[in-house]
This record gives C-alpha cells, structure tokens and sequence, in this order.
C-alpha cells in the first residue's frame, strides 16, 4: 500500500461506538475494531471507554433528515486479574463483544450546512492475527473521530489519522509506540480509545489505550496476550465441556 491507500485502510479499520442517554443523545465516544473469528464478528474495544455500564452502540450510518442509526452492543464482556497473595483485582483494559454478521458500518463524508452525504465506503473488517507482535523496524497508525462538541443536536467530531508510529518497548499488558510529532494533548485523542492500531500490512496489534506527554508516546493494549479470553468465548475453548 501507498501512503494514501494505508491511511485510508486504518481510517476504514476503525469503528465509531457511542454510549447513548435516556434521552436518546450521545453521552460518550471511543473506537473499536471488527474481525471475523471462528465463523462469529467480534467487535474488540477497551474497558476504560465501555466499562461505565452505559448503552454503548456501533455508529452505523447517518440517515438524512433522521439522525444516526446506532446498533446496540448489548452486554460487553470484560476481564479483571487478580493477585493470587493479596487477592486483590485490577480490571483489564479490554472488552469484546459477539455482533450481528449483517451489520455494515458506513464511513460518511456529510455536508455541515445541508446536512446530504457527500460520499460513503464501508468501514472494514480488521486482520487480527494473534501471533503477530509488533517489532522495531515497522510502522504503525491509528484513526479515531476526537474533539466532541455538540452543534444543536448534532453531536460533531474531526476526524484523525496517525501514521509514522514506532513501536519502543512493553510496560505489563502494553506495547509503547513513539509518535512521530510532539504529543499534542489527551483532548486531541479524545475518541481514538479502542482503535486498532495497524501495521503497514494491515495487521492489527493493539487497541489504543492511553498517551503520555512526557515521553510522547502512546499505550496499546496487547491483542495476543488476550486471545485466551476471545477462545474461551468463541473459539475452541468455547467447545470444552
């Protein structure tokens, strides 16, 4: 892939999710990525963004002169590990959940004034291949729609896409990757929680997790070192009786 056709394949790999209020308005944004496991489409986000037990739902499509068509998640799963001397628990920055196979999440470009759709492409399906981690010598970006500010009822976002990123070492559950540019501040990765971060052949490694200023980097969380939990759900695991 060029430039330009690998930016677009990360912008497409990742998936807008919203936690939707009582009232029907959006209350919170994060990312998340879709793969194909064991004949199921498994939808892979963090526990930091999903874990407050609000409606969190896919972003689907915008329908003209009706709003946003979101698809409900329903009951996320959710890891926690424990210290077996101390039995205290921390939760796992990871969450997953099984979706319907019919569902096609739309990456929109939408006039701001009239509201009509400019242009549309389906948003992709992830190549998640758990024993693929990242090395020193690749490349690796992310996309995420930040900055939420409310226009009415209309929640507005920009969207972001990073590339040039290198990957610097693991911290416990974390793979660390450099940005290529001074890191900006949180409030400008507000909403990129949950996307895949990607190799220059596509492959996702890690879901986004968190930055630090200081050493300009960002954390993602390990995809292989969980594969266990997404076996034990849908895989082979799943079959053990």
């Amino acid at each position: 892939m060029n430039q330009a056709q690998l930016e677009e394949y990360i912008t497409l790999s990742s998936i807008p999710i919203r936690s939707i209020g009582s009232d029907g308005m959006p209350t919170g944004i994060a990312s998340a990525c879709i793969f194909n496991y064991e004949g199921k489409r498994v939808l892979l986000t963090v526990h930091h963004a999903t874990g407050d037990m609000a409606d969190w739902g896919i972003q689907v499509k915008y329908v003209p002169n009706k709003g946003t068509a979101i698809q409900s998640l329903g009951n996320m799963n959710f890891l926690k590990s424990f210290n077996i001397s101390t039995n205290i628990g921390k939760d796992i920055d990871f969450s997953y959940v099984e979706i319907p196979a019919d569902i096609e999440p739309l990456s929109q470009h939408i006039c701001p004034k009239t509201g009509n759709i400019i242009s549309e492409k389906k948003r992709l399906d992830s190549k998640v291949d758990f024993d693929i981690t990242p090395n020193t010598a690749e490349s690796y970006g992310f996309s995420g729609q930040v900055m939420p500010a409310f226009s009415g009822l209309a929640l507005m976002t920009e969207l972001r896409t990073y590339t040039g990123l290198k990957y610097v070492g693991d911290e416990e559950d974390y793979y660390i990757f450099e940005l290529p540019f001074q890191h900006p501040g949180h409030e400008h990765f507000q909403g990129c929680s949950g996307a895949p971060i990607i190799d220059t052949k596509g492959n996702v490694v890690a879901l986004v997790c968190k930055g630090d200023i200081p050493s300009n980097t960002v954390y993602g969380i390990s995809l292989k070192r969980y594969q266990i939990a997404i076996d034990a759900t849908y895989g082979p695991l799943s079959r053990i009786t």
